[in-house]
C-alpha cells in the first residue's frame, strides 16, 4: 500500500491535511472478481487504516489498478508496475478489467 499525503508546517512542524492518492496492488486468488477484490479492499484496508478525516472527495483510489495478479513472482510484479506506469503516463485507459 502507497499512501500520498499532503501537509502544511505549523509551528515548524508537518502536519498531515489530507490523503491526496492511495496505491494498492495485491496478489489474489483465482476465486475474487477485480470487482470485488476492489471493493474488499476500499471496505477492510482503506477505511479500516486511514483515519475518515484525511479522505475527501478528491482523493484518488487505484485499487488494483492493473487488474487481476493471481500468479505473482518479481517478473510479474515488474510487469505490472511498467504497465501502470506506462498507462498512467500516457493517461491511456485501464483495459485490464
Amino acid at each position: 500500500m502507497q499512501v500520498t499525503c499532503e501537509y502544511r508546517m505549523e509551528k515548524g512542524a508537518c502536519v498531515p491535511v489530507r490523503v491526496h492518492t492511495v496505491v494498492i496492488f495485491v496478489q489474489h486468488s483465482d476465486d475474487i472478481t477485480t470487482s470485488e477484490l476492489r471493493k474488499q479492499l476500499m471496505e477492510k484496508v482503506v477505511k479500516v487504516v486511514i483515519p475518515r478525516q484525511y479522505i475527501d472527495a478528491q482523493t484518488v483510489f487505484h485499487l488494483q489498478p492493473s487488474g487481476r495478479f493471481v500468479i505473482g513472482g518479481p517478473q510479474v510484479i515488474i510487469f505490472n508496475t511498467h504497465v501502470y506506469t506506462y498507462r498512467t503516463f500516457l493517461e491511456l485507459p485501464d483495459v485490464t478489467n
